[in-house]
């Protein structure tokens, strides 16, 4: 039986040790092929240039526009994720579009996305900088209404979470609400006194 007394089925230590090493020898595959682009034997060295300066910018982008855009995907957010991949696309692979120069430049774009989640992982200023921090909306029962306006949330919002996650439909029956770093609310009930 699992840890914790959980039923079903689970990764065994065997299944996990081979997750790492297989997760080890994919970055490593990653990153022989950005080097090996940076050295001129596949491709060209711009196209890491290019991938890496497309990453920054789509991240501060994304970073800008506040955490609730990622977390509601309209049918618009979805029609403009697909037209900046096509516009980003452009830039990525420049005017050749040869597969390997795609090929360097999704390499040296997953590599980058490791490279940053490892980052974060350790040093949590790098996740505060790129992911921000929890946002405090709601606590001991009362609205940030400053807050609520600054991240663009609203009541209702607050709302909709608490009856998601809790089935909770009065505002008045939630004790905190925290917008996370995923752009997700998270409420947390009154406790009964």
């Amino acid at each position: 039986m699992p840890e914790g007394g959980l039923a079903g089925r689970f990764a065994t230590e065997t299944h996990r040790r081979w997750e790492r090493w297989s997760r080890r020898v994919g970055v490593a595959a990653l990153a022989a092929v950005v080097v090996a682009a940076l050295a001129g034997a596949i491709d060209e060295p711009i196209t890491v240039g290019r991938a890496a300066l497309v990453y920054v910018f789509l991240l501060a982008v994304f970073r800008v526009s506040g955490r609730r855009t990622l977390a509601q995907v309209s049918t618009f957010d979805l029609i403009l994720v697909l037209i900046l991949g096509d516009a980003s696309q452009q830039a990525l692979v420049g005017a050749d579009g040869t597969f390997a120069t795609t090929f360097v430049a999704v390499a040296t774009l997953v590599l980058i996305d490791i490279a940053l989640g490892r980052a974060k992982h350790r040093w949590p200023a790098v996740d505060a900088v790129v992911d921000g921090l929890p946002i405090p909306l709601m606590a001991r029962g009362r609205l940030d209404h400053d807050r609520l306006d600054a991240e663009g949330v609203t009541r209702d919002d607050i709302l909709a979470a608490a009856r998601e996650r809790l089935g909770i439909a009065r505002l008045g029956a939630l004790d905190a609400a925290v917008l996370e770093q995923s752009g997700g609310i998270s409420v947390i009930p009154r406790r009964p006194d």
